[in-house]
């Protein structure tokens, strides 16, 4: 196993090991879900709280057999195993700020999120927006394969398009993710934080999916083979 799938793995397991942790601590029956205005709705099993620890061991699983994919797919592989690394990285410290959220929400026994004491959801928005900048600085590294990337019909049938789309793709997700981190920390608080970083994404993709369309139909893939076909 390489030191970055040792690494990889570590992260997938932080939640469950804190999880398991944390669990002889908590009461029987704990606050389970919350409606859109925070407040709780249902009480649950303390056990519930090993799903999403459980989950991100399963995803930890499902990005292995992806780098298996991307090993096989073509001699650029290893490349796309460092974009894929830190796709991981970013999937896993997320999933550990909602588990160490969660955890206290139930410690605490909290009866709302607004009232919780500390303001989580800005730290797990503040983390999606450093992913975004993360990803941008890796688009541009991210080769010709039918895995991982920006993947659409233009970019899948043509090695020009591919990397011209991910270097502007970067730039895109570059930007916009300093953009997003900045008003997150310093404009938007709990929810609105949240929902505007994941807002943001939507929105970057778009023009990056346009350019890919037209750079496609401009010509530059015309007279050159799929490079993933066989």
């Amino acid at each position: 196993m390489g030191n970055r799938r040792l690494i990889a793995w570590i992260f997938s397991f932080i939640p469950l090991m804190i999880t398991l942790i944390v669990l002889p601590m908590l009461s029987d029956k704990i606050p389970a879900h919350f409606d859109v205005s925070g407040n709780v709705t249902r009480y649950g099993s303390k056990y519930e709280m090993l799903g999403l620890p459980i989950v991100t061991v399963l995803m930890g699983f499902f990005w292995t057999l992806i780098g298996k994919g991307t090993r096989k797919d073509n001699e650029k592989g290893k490349q796309n195993i460092k974009v894929l690394f830190w796709g991981d990285i970013i999937m896993s410290l997320i999933f550990t700020v909602l588990t160490i959220w969660f955890l206290y929400l139930a410690y605490s026994h909290a009866e709302t999120i607004n009232n919780s004491g500390f303001d989580f959801m800005k730290v797990l928005s503040v983390c999606l927006c450093v992913g975004w900048i993360i990803l941008g600085n890796y688009l541009p590294k991210c080769k010709p394969n039918w895995y991982i990337g920006i993947r659409t019909k233009w970019t899948l049938t043509s090695d020009t398009t591919w990397y011209k789309t991910h270097r502007f793709g970067g730039k895109v997700f570059l930007t916009g993710g300093i953009i997003l981190t900045i008003m997150c920390l310093f404009i938007f608080n709990g929810a609105m934080g949240l929902w505007f970083s994941l807002a943001g994404f939507l929105i970057m993709i778009i023009p990056i999916i346009i350019y890919s369309y037209r750079v496609g139909k401009l010509g530059n893939s015309h007279s050159l083979k799929n490079p993933l076909r066989r």
